[in-house]
C-alpha cells in the first residue's frame, strides 16, 4: 500500500475538484495554500464555471484533464462526491481527498451515503482519505493539501513527528500550537471519517517513512483494532514512539464521539490495556500530546529512570522531587566523583547532591551555573536531567538557556527545563525551543513527560530482550469439542471446569451426583468437608437461587442439605433444567482472584485479572491485555493491578504464589486463543491463590458460549 499512499501523500499532480477563485471558500484555499507554500507538482483545477483561477488553466471535468494525476482534492457538495469519485476512478486516478461534510457523522440517512462511496471506492480500487476531513500537509516537501488555518503561518516547520487527527479542526490547532514552539512535522493527516483509509493505515505509513521518528495521534475510536495491535507491535520494534491523545473515556465523551465522527469509542479500559500491552503512550491531556510528542522527537532514550535536578530555587526542586516521586522515578544519589568535583566548584553553602540547589548565589555568581551543570549532568547516576529555573530575565535568561543548551549537548540523555518565570525570561523560550532541549513551563507536564519517555524505553528493552515463547501443550481438542458441541449456550461450572482442565488449569476434585445417596458416596471418596453446588445451565448466580451448601463436614449433614438445595433452586427457576448436584472439595485459604475473558466489540478477546471481592466489584481493580498474550504481559498484568501488595504478603501475610497466576494467566489465554470464535465470556471467580509454591485452584467458572 505504501506505492499508493506515496501518490497520496506526495503527489507530482493534482487536481482541485470544485476548485474557485474566492480563496475564503475551501476550493479555493485548497489552491491558495498548495502555491503559498510552493508545490512543485502540476496542479489541474476542476471547475467548469471557470476558465482559468489565477492564471492557471481551468478544466471543466476530470474526464477532460490532458494527463493521468496522482491525487484529486475534492471540495464539492455532498450530493456531487459520488459522481466524482466514479470519474476519477474512470479516469485511473488512484487517491483522492475528500473535504465534504454531509456523510456518516450526520446519522443513519449519512452512513447510507458513505456507504455508496465506500462501494465506489472499493469498485474503483482506490485509496481515499475523508470524507468530513481537513486535507493533509507534507512538511518534508511542502505541500499543504489542506484548508486549516494553521496554514496561515508564514512557514511550514518541518521535522520529525507524524501527527495522525481524527479531528479536523482541532488536529490544525494543535499543529498551530506545536509548530509555536518549533516541533517540526513530517506530516499532519486529518482522517475525517475514515470511509475508506484510517487512522491505522496512515499509521503503518510513517512507522515505514524515513523522514518520521515519532508517531502522534489524536484519537476518538480505532475501526480495525487488530490492525491496530500488529501496527503498534512494529513501532516499538522500529523504536518509534507512538503518543496518543485517546478521548471518549466516559459515556458522554462516548456520545459525542460517536456523533463526531462515525466512530465507535469502544471500552476505555480496554483502549489502555491494549496501548499499555503494545508500547503505546496515552496522555491525557491536550498540551501533553504536544509536549510529550516534543522530547521524544529531540532526544534519544533514557537508559534508566533515575533524574536530576539542578536549580537556583529551592522550592522549584522540592516541587520537582514530588513530582517525580509521584511518578514513579527515581531520585538518586551523585556519585562519589561528582561530589567531589561540584564541591570545588560551589560555595560551602550550597549543599551537593540531588536535587543540587546553587542558591541565590547565581546572582552573583552567575558563570558557576556553566560549569555545575557541565559536572552535574555527566554523573554516572542519572539518566535524565531535570533543570528548574525561576525568575530569570533578559540577557541574563539567554545565557543560562546557552549554559543548558551547551551542557546537553555533551550527553547522551535527556535534558528537560521546567522555566518557572513568565515573559521576563521569553529571551530564553526561542533559545531552547530551537535546541535539543525540551522546554516545559508546567512542572506536572515536565515529569510527566519524562516519566512517558521512561514507560516507553522500558517496554521497548523489554520487547527486544523477551525470550521466545514456547509453544502451548498440545490438548485432546477432541474432548473440548464434544464439551462445546454437547453443553447448552452457557456451560455448567462442570462443563466449565473439564474445558479448564485440558490445557492444565488446576479445578477442584469434584464430581456430579444425581441423588442424595450418590453424592454421600462422592463426598467420602473426596473427603469432608464438601460443598455442595447446583449444577445448571440456567442458574449461574448460585448464591442467589439458594444453590450452594458450603463446608458440610458429615454425612448427616449432606443428606439434609441436598433436598433444600434442590428445593430452592426449583423455586427460584421452576423452567431450569438441574443435571445434577456438584460435590466439591473445600479448598484451603488463600488469596482469592478472578481471572476472566470477555468480548470487546472492537477489539474482540480481552484478559482480565483481579483480585476478587470488593477490589473487582467495587474498586474495580483489574489489568486487562488482548488475548494472546506473551509471558511478559502476564507478568505485568499481575504487577500492576493496586492490590499487588496483597500478592506479595502485606501486612505480615505469607507471600502468594504469584507464579502460580502467571501460568493460570497464559493457559486461559491459551484457550480462548484456541477457542475464541466460541467463546463469549469465561469467568474463573474465585480462584484460590495458595502461599508461594503450593499452586491455586479454581474454585468456580462460568463459560458462556458465542451465539452464532
Amino acid at each position: 500500500m505504501n506505492e499508493t499512499l506515496n501518490a497520496l501523500l506526495a503527489p507530482k499532480s493534482i487536481a482541485v475538484v470544485g476548485a474557485s477563485n474566492d480563496f475564503s471558500r475551501i476550493g479555493g484555499m485548497l489552491l491558495k495554500y498548495l502555491l503559498k507554500f510552493g508545490y512543485r507538482g502540476k496542479i489541474y483545477p476542476v471547475n467548469p464555471k471557470y476558465e482559468d483561477i489565477d492564471g492557471i488553466k481551468c478544466y471543466s471535468s476530470i474526464g477532460n484533464l490532458p494527463e493521468r494525476i496522482d491525487t484529486a482534492l475534492i471540495a464539492l457538495a455532498a450530493k456531487l462526491v459520488p459522481d466524482s469519485l466514479r470519474e476519477c476512478a474512470q479516469r485511473g486516478i488512484k487517491t483522492a481527498i475528500v473535504y465534504s461534510a454531509g456523510f456518516a457523522e450526520t446519522g443513519g440517512e449519512g452512513r447510507r451515503k458513505q456507504e455508496e462511496l465506500r462501494e465506489i471506492i472499493r469498485q474503483g480500487e482506490m485509496k481515499v482519505c475523508g470524507p468530513n476531513c481537513i486535507g493533509i500537509v507534507n512538511f518534508t516537501e511542502d505541500i499543504a493539501m489542506s484548508f486549516s488555518g494553521f496554514l496561515e503561518a508564514d512557514r511550514l516547520v518541518s521535522g520529525n513527528v507524524g501527527f495522525v487527527s481524527e479531528s479536523g479542526a482541532l488536529g490544525g490547532s494543535i499543529v498551530n500550537r506545536a509548530q509555536d514552539r518549533n516541533i517540526g512535522f513530517s506530516y499532519f493527516i486529518s482522517t475525517g471519517n475514515e470511509a475508506d483509509l484510517d487512522l491505522t493505515d496512515f499509521m503503518a505509513f510513517l512507522i515505514d517513512d524515513p523522514n518520521t521518528q515519532v508517531i502522534m495521534a489524536y484519537v476518538e475510536g480505532i475501526r480495525d483494532t487488530r490492525k491496530f495491535a500488529k501496527v503498534a507491535k512494529r513501532a516499538l520494534e522500529l523504536g518509534k514512539p507512538i503518543v496518543v491523545l485517546k478521548v471518549g473515556e466516559t459515556e458522554g465523551g462516548k456520545r459525542v464521539a460517536a456523533t463526531h465522527t462515525g466512530s465507535l469509542a469502544g471500552s476505555d479500559a480496554v483502549y489502555s490495556a491494549v496501548f499499555k500491552q503494545y508500547g503505546v503512550i496515552r496522555v491525557e491531556e491536550y498540551d501533553d500530546l504536544i509536549e510529550t510528542a516534543m522530547l521524544f522527537s529531540k532526544s534519544k532514550l533514557p537508559k534508566g529512570n533515575r533524574v536530576g535536578i539542578l536549580t537556583g530555587t529551592g522550592g522549584g526542586a522540592i516541587i520537582l522531587a514530588d513530582k517525580i516521586a509521584k511518578n514513579g522515578l527515581g531520585l538518586p544519589a551523585l556519585s562519589q566523583f561528582t561530589r567531589e568535583q561540584l564541591s570545588q566548584k560551589v560555595e560551602s553553602f550550597a549543599t551537593v547532591g540531588n536535587p543540587m540547589d546553587l542558591t541565590g548565589q547565581l546572582y552573583s555568581q552567575p558563570e558557576m551555573f556553566k560549569g555545575v551543570i557541565q559536572l552535574f549532568s555527566q554523573d554516572e547516576n542519572i539518566d535524565v536531567v531535570a533543570v528548574a529555573i525561576s525568575m530569570v530575565p533578559g540577557e541574563r535568561a539567554r545565557a543560562r538557556a546557552h549554559y543548558i543548551i551547551d551542557a546537553a549537548k555533551t550527553v547522551d540523555k535527556p535534558f528537560v527545563s521546567w522555566w518557572a518565570a513568565g515573559n521576563l525570561s521569553e529571551s530564553a523560550f526561542g533559545l531552547l525551543d530551537e535546541s535539543k532541549v525540551s522546554l516545559f513551563k508546567s512542572p506536572e507536564r515536565c515529569i510527566k513527560a519524562v516519566k512517558s519517555a521512561v514507560t516507553y524505553s522500558q517496554a521497548r528493552e523489554r520487547f527486544l530482550l523477551k525470550d521466545k515463547e514456547p509453544p502451548p501443550p498440545p490438548i485432546d481438542s477432541d474432548k473440548a469439542d464434544t464439551i462445546f458441541s454437547t453443553s447448552e449456550q452457557t456451560m455448567t461450572e462442570h462443563e466449565a471446569k473439564l474445558l479448564l482442565a485440558l490445557y492444565g488449569i488446576p479445578i477442584t476434585r469434584e464430581e456430579v451426583a444425581t441423588s442424595a445417596t450418590q453424592a454421600a458416596q462422592i463426598a467420602e471418596k473426596i473427603g469432608y468437608p464438601v460443598a455442595l453446588k447446583v449444577n445448571s445451565p440456567q442458574i449461574t448466580h448460585k448464591s442467589e437461587a439458594g444453590g450452594i451448601r458450603l463446608n458440610l463436614t458429615s454425612k448427616s449433614a449432606l443428606i439434609k442439605a441436598y433436598p433444600e438445595l434442590l428445593a430452592n433452586c426449583q423455586k427460584y427457576a421452576p423452567k431450569a433444567k438441574i443435571e445434577g448436584v456438584l460435590v466439591q472439595e473445600m479448598a484451603k485459604e488463600g488469596v482469592e482472584v478472578i481471572i476472566g475473558v470477555s468480548r470487546d466489540p472492537q477489539f474482540g478477546l480481552v484478559l482480565m485479572f483481579g483480585l476478587g471481592g470488593i477490589f473487582v466489584e467495587i474498586l474495580r481493580d483489574v489489568s486487562m491485555r488482548l488475548v494472546p498474550i506473551t509471558r511478559r504481559d502476564a507478568e505485568e498484568m499481575v504487577r500492576e493491578i493496586k492490590g499487588y501488595q496483597i500478592l506479595t504478603g502485606a501486612r505480615g501475610k505469607p507471600r502468594a504464589d504469584i507464579e502460580a497466576i502467571i501460568d493460570l494467566l497464559l493457559k486461559v489465554s491459551n484457550l480462548a486463543s484456541d477457542w475464541g470464535d466460541s467463546i463469549s465470556e469465561l469467568d474463573l471467580n474465585p480462584v484460590v491463590v495458595f502461599e508461594d509454591g503450593q499452586g491455586a485452584k479454581v474454585l468456580d467458572a462460568l463459560c458462556v458460549k458465542r451465539s452464532n
